[in-house]
């Protein structure tokens, strides 16, 4: 099992011109195959005087794929450039895509594959690369006065932290790392005298801060 995986946050954007030639680069999250396939008739809409709509992806959900295509562009002068930006930052669950709007002049295969991938670095940039790491997650449950210790020690610890609920007690739901899951019941239980409460509540991946 993976312990954590690199993607984008958002979707990014980057254009530039070369010789006449119009490169326009697209970068966003995805899950499935269909998410990529989307972003791609998304920029065949958009742009739909293009000559080419160079792609690449890569997702491990539900198993793991990776997809490029030239799109009529000669053979390893596009595609390639666009996966080997991904595999080059190690991101996963991400698709690329690179529409060109050909300006009359040739650029030669070297000249495309730096514009290529001039394209798709950039908007994989402007796309916000970022980490996110599996947590196992837990409710926490105390009353005020040990809740008070808690949460600063907790937050101190750089241990994750929902914001609270408050009721007759205080309900959190609290987070860790597989290897730091120990050190976060002994903190729990020692903060508050083994009187909190802590139970397993799910998985989930977060953002892993600087």
């Amino acid at each position: 099992m993976i312990e954590s995986f690199q993607t984008v946050r958002r979707q990014g954007t980057f254009e530039h011109t070369e010789r006449g030639s119009r490169f326009i680069g697209l970068c966003r999250p995805i899950l499935t195959e269909e998410d990529a396939q989307a972003l791609l008739d998304e920029a065949r809409v958009l742009y739909p005087e293009a000559r080419h709509y160079v792609y690449a992806w890569r997702t491990n959900q539900p198993s793991f794929l990776q997809r490029f295509s030239d799109d009529g562009e000669p053979r390893g002068t596009g595609g390639r450039q666009l996966l080997e930006v991904l595999l080059g930052r190690s991101i996963d669950r991400a698709a690329l895509v690179v529409v060109r709007y050909f300006g009359g002049i040739l650029l030669g295969t070297g000249g495309l594959s730096r514009a290529y991938a001039l394209a798709a670095r950039e908007a994989l940039e402007d796309a916000g690369p970022v980490t996110f790491i599996r947590c196992e997650t837990f409710l926490l449950q105390a009353d005020y006065a040990d809740f008070h210790q808690l949460e600063g020690r907790l937050a101190a610890a750089g241990f994750f932290q929902e914001p609270p609920e408050f009721g007759v007690g205080v309900k959190q739901v609290v987070g860790a790392t597989a290897d730091r899951i120990e050190e976060l019941r002994q903190l729990v239980m020692s903060s508050s005298a083994g009187r909190a409460v802590l139970a397993a509540s799910g998985l989930r991946w977060i953002e892993q801060g600087p």
